[in-house]
């Protein structure tokens, strides 16, 4: 009797510690795995805004090259006869079609990056290098939403590759040329904006020395004679961004994959005087087959 009251208790005790199994489990092991679940489904969510943000950009390029073409239209039109209402009204249009397009890129992009962010904020205990990639992702979405200066906090972070592996220093490479292409974003932009030279110039700066620094370590790791060339042109463009009068930049069209104007505050915005002092650390582990930053430019 007293044996059969043992057995009972002892199977009571057990299955009154399956609730507190499975809570170990949920607020251990199984939150990793809910969190990774989760983190997954953003992730193919992410992927997928992304798709369709890229095709936005696309459509926004598209429109922009056609408001320049507009332009240019009515400027040589304009050395013989005066500008019609219709062809007034037909540049009015294309602009607007431009801004439109742009905003509804920008919107997208900035989905994008909310739905990286939820990746991150969900892989917090995971490996380091997967949450480096995510952050990289989240901030190039960042910059081209307009966002620049946000997604230039985190690219910051991912410069200086974690080891000396390969995939490591590929990363580091790649968010250094993010990085040096969101200066170069912001700086026209802010330049068409009507900024002080101090300020739009501090990120051509930035701009030039990270293009520098990405065509010298491309050189000296022996990659292809026309990925360096290629970054050595986007050293040339940013020097071009500096020296060319306002007037002829209007007549260029943005990079492909620029916003169309800038969000949130830059650094040193409200702030007596912004620094022009570029970065000095130079770390050429960065490098390792960089290319240019594309068609566009």
């Amino acid at each position: 009797m007293r044996r059969t009251e043992l057995m009972r208790r002892l199977g009571w005790s057990a299955w009154a510690l399956v609730p507190v199994a499975l809570l170990a489990f949920h607020f251990g092991p199984g939150k990793t795995l809910a969190a990774r679940e989760i983190a997954a489904t953003r992730f193919r969510e992410a992927s997928e805004l992304e798709r369709q943000a890229i095709e936005l950009q696309a459509e926004a390029y598209r429109a922009h090259l056609e408001t320049i073409e507009r332009r240019r239209e009515a400027f040589l039109d304009g050395d013989e006869v005066d500008e019609s209402p219709d062809e007034d009204a037909d540049a009015i249009a294309a602009d607007d079609r431009e801004r439109i397009a742009y905003e509804a890129a920008s919107t997208a992009w900035a989905s994008v990056a909310d739905a990286y962010a939820q990746v991150e904020e969900r892989l917090v205990d995971d490996d380091p290098r997967t949450i480096d990639r995510i952050r990289w992702s989240k901030a190039r979405a960042l910059v081209r939403s307009g966002a620049i200066w946000d997604g230039v906090v985190d690219l910051e972070t991912l410069v200086v590759p974690r080891s000396d592996g390969p995939r490591d220093v590929e990363l580091a490479r790649a968010a250094r040329e993010e990085l040096a292409t969101a200066h170069y974003f912001g700086a026209r932009l802010l330049r068409m904006a009507g900024e002080p030279a101090r300020v739009w110039r501090a990120e051509a700066i930035k701009a030039r020395q990270h293009f520098r620094l990405l065509a010298e370590t491309a050189a000296a790791s022996g990659a292809e004679a026309t990925v360096v060339r290629g970054l050595e042109d986007n050293v040339e463009r940013t020097i071009d961004l500096e020296q060319m009068d306002k007037s002829e930049l209007e007549g260029r069209a943005l990079p492909r994959e620029s916003p169309r104007g800038t969000r949130g505050r830059r650094p040193g915005q409200g702030q007596e005087g912004v620094s022009q002092r570029p970065p000095t650390r130079r770390d050429g582990r960065g490098a390792g087959g960089p290319g240019p930053i594309g068609p566009g430019w």
